[in-house]
C-alpha cells in the first residue's frame, strides 16, 4: 500500500464512486526486486490489477511462485528445522526517494495450506537497509520475510529408520547361528546388501550438499560398518571352530578366553561328543596291549615312559604293580587327543562368538538410542543455540 496524491477525486462528482480497479500499466508502481531470487531477480507483476481509493490510497497485492536461495542445514535430517528468508527490496530507489516498510512483524498465513513434508512453526518480517561499499551514504531499503520450517519426519522414520533398525537386529542374529549351520556368512552379506539399498534411498531424499553430513547417513554408515565388522568376526569364529588338532590352544588363550571371558559372559562348558567318553578302556589281559598303550602315552600325550625290560617286554615288577593296583587302566589314544584339542578350539570359538554378539549389541543399541534422542535434544547438541 502507498499514497499517491495525484489519484485523488471527489466521489460526489463521480456518482459516489469511492474506488476503482485499473491496470497497473496506467499508474506508477514501485520497482520491487527479489533480492535472493534463484530464478529471476525482478518478477513480472504487470498482470495483477491495482485498487485505488478516492483519497489516493493505492492497494496492490502482487503474487506468484517465487524461487529463492536458502541455506540448508541437514545435520539432523530428517529431524531438521530450516529458516528460509524471502527478501524484497527496491533495486533502483534509495531510502530518501522510496521507502519500503512492513505492515506487521509476522507473515500473514490465513490462506496457508498444510504441507505434507514441512510445517511452518514461526514467521517473521523485518525492515532493513542495505549499504553498498561504493556509496556509504546511500541506503537501499528492503524487507525480509522469514519462514521457520520443521520437517515432518514420520515418512522417514517408517520407511528408512525403522526398517534399518530391524536390519540391525539381523546383524546380531548372525552370532546366534551355530557355526555348523553354514549360513552365518550368507546372512551377514545379505544384511550388508540391504543396508546398501537403504543408503541409496537416503541419497535420493537428502539435499545434495557437502557442508554437513546428515545424522541418518552417519547412522546407516555406522550400522553398515558394524555389519562389515560382524562378517569379519564371523569369519574368525568359523576359522577357530573348524581348526584342526595340529596345533593346540595357546596357554594365554586358554586362560583369557576359557578362563576369564567364559565366566564374565556366563558361557557354560559344553561336553565333547565321543563314542564312549574321550578315553578308551583297555583290558590288561595282554602284555602287548598294555605296552602299546603306555608307548602311546609317552609319545603322544607326554607322560613318562613305561619301564620296559631289555628285551623290549614290559618289566614284570612294573606290570604286576600296575595291574594289581588298576585292574582297568584308562589310556588316551591319538584320535582321542585330537578330539580334545578340536573340542577346545570349538569352545574358544563359542566364547568369542558370544563376546562379539554383546559388542555388536552394545554399539547397535547406542546408535539407535542416539538417533532417537536427536528430536528431543537438538538444542543441547548444538551447544544451546
Amino acid at each position: 500500500d502507498w499514497q499517491d496524491d495525484r489519484l485523488r477525486w471527489n466521489s460526489l462528482d463521480y456518482e459516489f464512486v469511492d474506488d476503482i480497479v485499473v491496470h497497473p500499466d496506467r499508474i506508477w508502481l514501485p520497482e520491487l526486486a527479489l533480492m535472493n531470487g534463484a530464478d529471476e531477480l525482478a518478477p513480472d507483476f504487470r498482470n495483477i490489477r491495482v485498487l485505488i481509493n478516492n483519497d489516493g490510497h493505492v492497494h496492490w497485492e502482487p503474487g506468484g511462485i517465487f524461487t529463492t536461495t536458502c541455506d540448508i542445514d541437514i545435520r539432523y535430517f530428517p529431524f531438521d528445522e530450516q529458516s528460509c528468508p524471502i527478501m524484497f527490496g527496491a533495486w533502483a530507489y534509495y531510502t530518501a526517494r522510496m521507502n519500503i516498510s512492513n505492515a506487521s512483524d509476522v507473515v500473514v498465513t490465513h490462506d496457508f495450506r498444510l504441507n505434507g513434508e514441512w510445517e511452518v512453526t514461526e514467521t517473521k518480517a523485518e525492515w532493513r537497509e542495505n549499504i553498498l561499499p561504493c556509496c556509504p551514504n546511500t541506503r537501499y531499503p528492503y524487507v525480509i520475510f522469514t519462514l521457520f520450517l520443521r520437517r515432518r519426519y514420520t515418512f522417514y522414520v517408517m520407511n528408512i529408520i525403522l526398517p534399518c533398525s530391524l536390519l540391525s537386529v539381523l546383524v546380531m542374529i548372525v552370532f546366534c547361528l551355530p557355526p555348523d549351520a553354514g549360513e552365518k556368512i550368507s546372512l551377514g552379506i545379505s544384511v550388508l546388501l540391504a543396508f546398501t539399498v537403504f543408503l541409496l534411498m537416503v541419497a535420493e531424499n537428502v539435499p545434495r550438499t557437502s557442508l554437513h553430513i546428515p545424522i541418518m547417513v552417519i547412522y546407516l554408515t555406522f550400522t553398515m560398518a558394524l555389519g562389515t565388522v560382524s562378517v569379519c568376526m564371523t569369519v574368525l569364529v568359523l576359522n577357530l571352530h573348524h581348526r584342526d588338532a595340529e596345533r593346540s590352544v595357546p596357554r594365554w588363550a586358554r586362560v583369557l578366553v576359557l578362563g576369564y571371558l567364559r565366566k564374565v559372559l556366563c558361557v557354560g562348558a559344553r561336553k565333547p561328543r565321543t563314542m564312549q567318553g574321550n578315553m578308551r578302556l583297555e583290558r590288561p589281559d595282554k602284555n602287548m596291549t598294555l605296552r602299546s598303550g603306555l608307548k602311546k602315552m609317552a609319545k603322544e600325550v607326554g607322560l613318562l615312559k613305561p619301564m620296559l625290560a631289555s628285551n623290549g617286554e614290559l618289566d614284570s615288577h612294573f606290570s604286576n604293580s600296575c595291574l594289581s593296583t588298576h585292574p582297568e587302566q584308562v589310556y588316551p589314544t591319538s584320535r582321542e587327543a585330537k578330539q580334545d584339542i578340536t573340542h577346545e578350539w570349538k569352545e574358544v570359538a563359542h566364547v568369542l562368538d558370544r563376546l562379539f554378539f554383546w559388542i555388536v549389541f552394545f554399539f547397535m543399541s547406542a546408535s539407535a538410542l542416539i538417533i532417537m534422542m536427536v528430536p528431543l535434544y537438538k538444542g543441547e547438541f548444538d551447544g544451546g543455540t
